[in-house]
């Protein structure tokens, strides 16, 4: 005859047995996107060097920028909220994890009480004691769920990780980006002056020229004119000029208007001597931050799948007690007790009107969503790097024309001036030619700030490199536990 507590100890033996051996839900399956092998447009070839691990703002020869990344390295408050969030993260999945081991709990109690006999006699009986208690409870892990549950807590937090190397990669680009234009528009300031300059010295020979008789009021009006129109152009450039120095502040992390003393002054625009490996678009799904993260976030959601799908299952939790307690002392028996019990309570929702399954499509849904959320960001990666090579070269062609047409305007305005002196030609072809040749001027400052831009764009679109991610990790203070 089979013994009845065998049996239960049997049947409780095969659930803890299978506590951590099963886990429902899907397994993440990394999904295979059909690339196409290279971008479209040819890659062009930037500089013969490239950087390590992508680095490629520390070949800068401009030690003001250098400076300024460095700065906002430790000060960026975009990096200090997103290394907060991954600290924030970890502790979540620290929190789960202890959330699913077992707890214990201890109490301690003492009494004290004196009786007095109503007899004759009046004796009293003094009566001290004490307990204490120990109790622990553990739900165990048979279907996975809280697996799956420190799944999505892990899979949050890298994703944090790899955001935070996002904000590193933007933070860069865009500080790169507003000193480019900083410098751009101190050029173009700069040859407006001369310009300006230039048109003053025309303005003067007309005058001249109308002293003597040799010229006329209405030459003198439109030398005039051409100046005050360009003097016009100067409050926005400058304007141009105050407002990236106000971003660039603002991008290290301090108070607008901080750097002006630093950044006033005019300067080149910087060089780099390296450049990051373009790759080809496959490239995009390890060095990429932002579509890491993506990547983490289905990890994430196909892990909440197993989560929601544990609940349709009966969930077993273990608890027990233990006591000890002494009485007696004073005047009665010292009396000494020891109690320990242990138990089982196996909890299963028969009906909850589809609820649970209910949940399980919302995270399913969740989980497509991710999936193509994943899908577009690499799609957009893909998309910034094949329009930043277009963009870098139309920039290079526009840059090596506006060199020429320069040179020419120029010559015909020397032609057209030592003409109108010795009055050959009209004063308007002077003008013309002027004014040309400082459009021209003012376009080639432009393209050649378009050019640094667009190398900027294509350096940023290349992404970093993942394995410089546990290196940033430290630098800001933040430990992974699982690279």
């Amino acid at each position: 005859m089979s013994n009845p507590h065998i049996s239960r100890i049997s049947g409780f033996a095969l659930l803890v047995a299978l506590a951590g051996c099963q886990s429902v839900g899907p397994d993440y399956t990394a999904p295979q996107f059909d690339l196409v092998g290279a971008y479209t447009p040819e890659i062009p070839v930037i500089s013969a060097k490239q950087a390590d691990q992508g680095r490629w703002w520390e070949s800068s020869t401009d030690p003001v920028l250098n400076s300024l990344i460095e700065e906002g390295l430790a000060n960026n408050i975009d990096l200090k909220i997103a290394v907060s969030r991954i600290r924030a993260a970890a502790a979540t999945a620290r929190g789960v994890a202890a959330a699913n081991g077992p707890s214990v709990g201890a109490s301690i109690d003492g009494s004290a009480d004196r009786s007095t006999s109503s007899s004759s006699s009046g004796d009293q009986v003094s009566d001290i004691g004490y307990g204490a208690e120990l109790d622990f409870e553990w739900t165990l892990d048979i279907w996975g769920g809280q697996t799956r549950e420190e799944e999505v807590a892990e899979a949050d937090y890298l994703q944090q990780v790899y955001l935070r190397e996002d904000v590193y990669r933007t933070m860069i680009a865009d500080i790169v980006q507003n000193y480019i234009e900083l410098r751009g528009a101190q050029r173009r300031l700069a040859l407006l002056q001369d310009s300006l300059d230039l048109q003053r010295q025309t303005s003067n020979i007309v005058e001249i020229r109308l002293q003597t008789g040799l010229g006329s009021e209405l030459d003198l009006s439109r030398a005039r004119a051409e100046v005050a129109d360009l003097e016009a152009t100067v409050p926005t450039l400058q304007t141009t000029i105050d407002r990236s120095i106000n971003a660039i502040s603002i991008l290290v992390g301090a108070q607008p208007g901080t750097h002006r003393d630093l950044l006033v002054d005019a300067s080149p625009l910087p060089e780099f001597q390296s450049s990051p490996p373009i790759g080809i678009p496959a490239d995009l799904l390890r060095r990429r931050p932002d579509v890491r993260a993506a990547e983490l976030a289905l990890i994430s959601a196909t892990s909440q799948i197993g989560v929601e799908t544990a609940t349709l299952y009966p969930e077993l939790t273990l608890d027990g007690s233990l006591a000890l307690g002494v009485t007696g002392y004073g005047t009665g028996p010292i009396v000494r007790t020891v109690m320990a019990a242990i138990g089982a309570l196996i909890d299963a929702t028969l009906y909850d009107g589809g609820e649970r399954r209910a949940d399980i499509t919302v995270a399913e849904e969740e989980a497509e969503q991710a999936f193509l959320t994943y899908r577009q960001t690499l799609l957009n990666a893909i998309e910034e790097v094949e329009s930043a090579i277009y963009g870098y070269v139309g920039a290079v062609a526009q840059r090596d024309s506006l060199t020429a047409s320069v040179q020419y305007h120029r010559e015909a305005f020397e032609q057209s001036r030592v003409r109108y002196v010795q009055g050959l030609s009209d004063f308007l072809d002077v003008l013309d030619s002027q004014r040309s040749l400082t459009g021209s001027l003012q376009a080639l400052a432009d393209a050649e700030t378009d050019l640094e831009l667009e190398t900027i764009n294509l350096y940023s679109a290349a992404g970093l490199s993942v394995e410089d991610v546990e290196r940033y990790a430290k630098d800001a203070g933040v430990t992974l536990v699982n690279g």
